[in-house]
């Protein structure tokens, strides 16, 4: 689990000082952007964050400024420092919004998902990957789309979206095969073998894992042995080997009190405890902050989960249930590392070991079932995953009145008449088949007309964005009195804001013009099913992502089941 590379950063430095002294600001930002590349995750940013801000002052155009405000947020997160992150991250994002460079969206959005990578950001986490995404299909350079992919994939994993994940390690396969890239690789295949220990398939997984060592041993990257030692601890455990798993410890262990890292402290004392060797495990956990006192950053959910595992195997019962008070919030979410190569069960699995409660352990059993997690289900005591995959009955109709019935069998709810619900019943009761979105809008042969103009122009936008802070405010002080009902409305006026300014700009920022029917058929397709799946979501967050992984938007929309994951839509009352 080495750092930085020091001969690199060397020379990165010396390059900077170089162009500092000869006043060249365009060579002091590249070096300066070179040098978070080396940074490993966790570790102190020591001088990274001065060369960067020093870059920025002496920046000349906006784009380079940009691009040194997203260094900045990613230098601060990668140095366990989130916090002092998200003012770059945003400012980069206003800045990149007024340049026509699709390139750099992505790389903005990159560092404003790594500014927003805390338990409580996932809502904006899944807004963001998803705009990444967007951006990123629309370019040739395989590490924009690889990034893109690594997003989704996180934010799918940690909400325990099968089919997204599935989905995404599809890409990721087929980008590897195009990219023709050592570090598309790497990357590529050191998420397929993550995925292929969540299954149980340990043969395949041992064999990712040499491809994957093999691959990272020609590759510059800072994080290549975390994620070497990550599989291989994993791969360890379900194999029940002692031996590695001493190595694999003693290896966390030395690394997290070299670099401070309390979360690998945490994964060190789990794998000592695994390793049968639960007195020092428990030393391990004792020198670590109370669960009340871990940041809450990436790392939160594994840090506590590892350390209530080991509390409840020690008989640590005061830790314990300080651990269930931190993990509670957060029922029903995976427990994956900052570079989700590592999975540690569920939320609910911690839970369960520390409160004994039926329902947590039983809310586990269900979320390894849906994942093909055999081992998981061993360990928790659980039936093994059954091989046949059941069909969900999922309702979504329009009642004898003017409202909806949404919902899994059983766990059907109420919602008002929205048209974003009938775009997605006709899409749904045609799976495969491409309706144009102005068929949906109700304009299938009006007139075709010309470019009006931007949607917004400059003073619209600042009214805009005025009022997002103005929102911002009134929903703190309604939460601050308990006034849900005044908080729900200016929370739902802040999504409709949000959403207009992003549909009002396209790829890189760049304003989308009014007139064109299909961009306006499309744009109000998009809003109305967007709104639908955020009410959708208030409900039951697994059917608003169903909803989202099955049917695609835009000039043309469509239905795309997953075989792998059959539904019953019932459409009609």
């Amino acid at each position: 689990m080495s750092g930085p590379f020091p001969g690199r950063r060397a020379e990165l430095v010396a390059a900077f000082r170089d162009a500092r002294a000869t006043g060249d600001p365009a060579l002091m930002a590249e070096a300066a952007l070179a040098l978070p590349r080396g940074q490993g995750f966790g570790t102190h940013p020591g001088e990274v964050p001065a060369y960067l801000h020093e870059a920025l002052l002496a920046a000349t155009d906006d784009r380079t400024r940009a691009r040194l405000l997203a260094g900045l947020a990613r230098a601060w997160v990668y140095g366990g420092e989130a916090a002092r992150a998200a003012d770059f991250a945003v400012a980069a994002q206003e800045l990149a919004s007024a340049i026509d460079d699709p390139a750099l969206t992505a790389d903005v959005l990159d560092a404003a998902l790594l500014a927003h990578w805390g338990p409580d950001d996932f809502a904006e986490r899944i807004r963001l990957a998803a705009r990444l995404e967007e951006v990123s299909a629309h370019l040739a350079d395989p590490a924009a789309r690889l990034t893109a992919h690594l997003w989704r994939l996180t934010t799918a994993w940690e909400c325990l979206d099968t089919v997204a994940v599935r989905r995404q390690l599809r890409g990721l396969e087929l980008l590897d095969a195009e990219a023709g890239s050592p570090r598309v690789s790497f990357y590529a295949r050191s998420r397929l073998a993550m995925h292929a220990l969540v299954v149980g398939d340990l043969d395949r997984g041992a064999a990712l894992l040499d491809e994957v060592v093999t691959i990272g041993a020609t590759l510059a990257e800072a994080d290549v042995e975390a994620v070497v030692h990550s599989i291989a601890a994993d791969l360890a455990r379900q194999r029940g080997d002692v031996t590695a798993l001493r190595t694999e410890a003693a290896t966390f262990e030395a690394y997290g009190d070299a670099e401070g890292i309390v979360s690998v402290l945490a994964e060190a004392a789990l794998l000592w405890l695994a390793a049968g060797e639960p007195d020092r495990a428990g030393s391990v956990v004792d020198r670590l902050p109370r669960p009340a006192e871990v940041v809450e950053d990436v790392d939160l959910l594994l840090t506590v989960s590892c350390v209530a595992r080991v509390a409840a195997a020690t008989g640590r019962a005061e830790l314990a249930d300080e651990c269930a008070d931190v993990l509670a919030p957060y029922a029903g979410r995976a427990v994956v590392n900052a570079a989700a190569v590592s999975f540690d069960g569920v939320v609910d699995d911690a839970l369960a070991l520390v409160t004994g409660e039926p329902a947590r352990r039983a809310s586990a059993a269900a979320a390894y079932q849906r994942l093909g997690a055999s081992w998981w289900a061993e360990q928790l005591g659980a039936p093994a995953p059954a091989a046949p995959v059941q069909t969900e009955v999922v309702h979504l109709h329009r009642d004898a009145g003017e409202t909806w019935t949404v919902g899994r069998e059983g766990a059907t709810f109420t919602l008002p008449d929205l048209r974003g619900l009938d775009h997605l019943q006709r899409l749904l009761a045609q799976p495969g088949v491409e309706v144009a979105a102005a068929d949906l809008a109700g304009d299938p042969a009006g007139p075709r007309e010309g470019d009006l103009g931007p949607v917004l122009d400059d003073a619209a936008r600042r009214a805009y964005r005025d009022r997002l802070v103005e929102l911002d405010a009134e929903i703190e002080e309604a939460d601050a009195w308990s006034d849900a009902g005044r908080s729900e409305r200016a929370a739902l006026e802040r999504e409709a804001l949000l959403a207009e300014l992003g549909r009002a700009t396209g790829l890189a920022g760049r304003d989308r013009r009014s007139g064109a029917t299909a961009e306006r058929a499309c744009t109000a397709v998009r809003k109305t099913i967007a709104a639908a799946l955020a009410r959708v979501e208030r409900h039951d967050p697994a059917v608003a992502r169903l909803l989202r992984d099955t049917v695609r938007t835009g000039t043309v929309c469509v239905a795309e089941p997953d075989p792998a994951r059959p539904v019953r839509w019932v459409l009609s009352a």
